[in-house]
């Protein structure tokens, strides 16, 4: 444990562990979906050792590894449980100095803050320098559950509603799928075909690891989509609390009743409401200032996700805290993108 007069951080103990996604519930934010136990686990089977860090003001998850010639990198995904641009900086000012006793020559943090000139200007002031994103998530679009679902519907623009019309009148059915393997096959399968090379998937193991860890834990569910007996869409939604997030999504490319992905996302609203979720993220858009380019690589996606809310939510991104600073500058500059690269070309998978 460390004490340096503003807040102390420990390493967490083996009971704080056993209920970890409890404290991370309790975080001022009110938790993160990857800062959850669930995360860990599927990280330490790709080479993350996890580490649970109690602080006076929130528990937070950093993933470490060991660079050569470099000590350990430390890497909290979705940030360290803050609400604010202070209490951010004040969380990683003290885990600076924690992080120095454990070897630490740099902290990836990713902000789950809503980006402003204020928020960054805060960071920055800390010693904190923007890194790159490791989330394809730092602009999002967020749907506000709480009213009754034919008041949400209402809300959705004409063409998603006129979507889920033709999916009713073509009695597609939508069903949430037991924790199992013929549930995660038929999913991947599905996934694997909506990719078809547009976009890089990771190894079945990765995805089956992934849904079951959260399915398994209370913290997600899968749902399905049935256009005349055949599996044609799926979603796969993380919980937490009063939130909620659409993680894996994949639909069929053969031919299908029209509006099929539209009607999976008002049911799948309709299951969270009866689970007492209140915030739902689409999870993943072009930046506001980018979300009607069509040059856009997510220029699809986003305007399929906009026809439910047409408000970007854009995050303040990933900042590195230099802990060692020469080593951290070396790796900011030159190594970390050197290590994605060749891991990329050896394993064609993503390093973080």
């Amino acid at each position: 444990m460390i004490y340096n007069g503003a807040m102390t951080v420990h390493f967490a103990t083996p009971a704080e562990i056993d209920q970890w996604d409890e404290l991370v519930s309790k975080n001022p934010n009110g938790g993160d979906f990857f800062q959850l136990a669930a995360f860990a686990h599927i990280k330490q089977q790709r080479g993350w050792t996890p580490r649970y860090i109690v602080t006076d003001r929130a528990a937070l998850l950093a993933l470490e590894k060991r660079i050569v010639g470099f000590g350990k990198l430390w890497y909290c995904p979705q940030g360290v449980g803050a609400a604010s641009a202070e209490d951010t900086a004040m969380i990683l000012h003290d885990l600076q100095a924690f992080a120095r006793t454990q070897g630490v020559f740099a902290v990836k943090c990713e902000t789950q803050l809503i980006d402003a000139p204020e928020t960054r200007q805060a960071l920055l002031q800390v010693g904190l320098q923007r890194s790159t994103d490791v989330q394809p998530t730092m602009s999002t679009i967020w749907l506000d559950i709480r009213p009754e679902l034919a008041v949400i519907e209402a809300r959705f623009n004409s063409k998603v509603r006129y979507n889920i019309r033709q999916a009713r009148k073509g009695e597609v059915r939508c069903r949430v799928m037991p924790a199992e393997e013929s549930t995660y096959r038929a999913f991947y399968e599905l996934f694997a075909e909506t990719a078809n090379g547009r976009f890089v998937i990771r190894p079945y193991e990765y995805y089956r690891k992934f849904w079951s860890e959260y399915c398994e834990s209370g913290h997600g569910f899968i749902i399905f989509a049935y256009d005349d007996g055949q599996l044609a869409s799926a979603d796969f939604v993380m919980t937490l609390g009063h939130k909620a997030s659409r993680k894996d999504a994949g639909s069929t490319r053969c031919k299908t009743t029209r509006g099929i992905p539209a009607l999976l996302i008002l049911e799948t609203i309709r299951e969270l409401k009866k689970r007492g979720i209140t915030d739902y993220d689409l999870c993943g858009a072009p930046h506001s200032a980018h979300i009607k380019d069509k040059s856009h690589p997510l220029y699809g996606v986003g305007q399929f996700k906009a026809g439910f809310n047409d408000h970007v939510t854009d995050y303040a991104g990933t900042y590195l805290l230099p802990v060692r600073p020469w080593r951290a500058k070396l790796w900011q500059r030159f190594v970390e993108k050197l290590v994605r690269a060749i891991y990329y070309r050896l394993k064609h998978q993503a390093w973080y």
